[in-house]
């Protein structure tokens, strides 16, 4: 049985632009998420050459890395969190940029949150502050 080539082309052309999509994001700095991820494998294995399967080891590789990268990122919001947790009940001052007008703002760290990897951290004073806005901790 012959594979129709306008078909087998169609679906190459399709896969090679997902994995060129993905490659130009990586060079723009831009993440690669696992759901991407995810989405590029099964696209690349729905469409594969039977005759020519992709190498297991490979594949397996891939993932490897994959969890690795999301298990350091993980570590890193973790550490964030810690960081953020520790300056409870410290005075810090923070160099806080409102309407393109930088301010410095200075209070007793009240309360700590996050929103995935962004932590804010609560003064006693009302006001909000990022730790990249820290200038100093007492």
């Amino acid at each position: 049985m012959a594979i129709s080539p306008t078909t087998h082309s169609s679906t190459t052309n399709s896969v090679a632009t997902q994995i060129g999509a993905a490659v130009q994001q990586v060079q723009n700095n831009q993440q690669v998420s696992e759901q991407d991820f995810l989405q590029m494998l099964t696209t690349q294995l729905s469409n594969q050459d039977p005759t020519q399967p992709v190498d297991e080891n490979q594949m397996l590789a891939q993932l490897a890395q994959f969890s690795t990268v999301e298990g350091v990122n993980n570590l890193l919001n973790s550490q964030t969190q810690q960081q953020a947790i520790s300056l409870l009940g410290h005075t810090v001052q923070a160099l806080v940029s409102t309407n393109n007008s930088p301010q410095m703002v200075s209070g007793k760290v009240v309360g700590v949150s996050w929103n995935g990897s962004k932590v804010s951290l609560t003064l006693d004073n009302n006001t909000s502050v990022t730790l990249d806005e820290i200038t100093q901790v007492s």
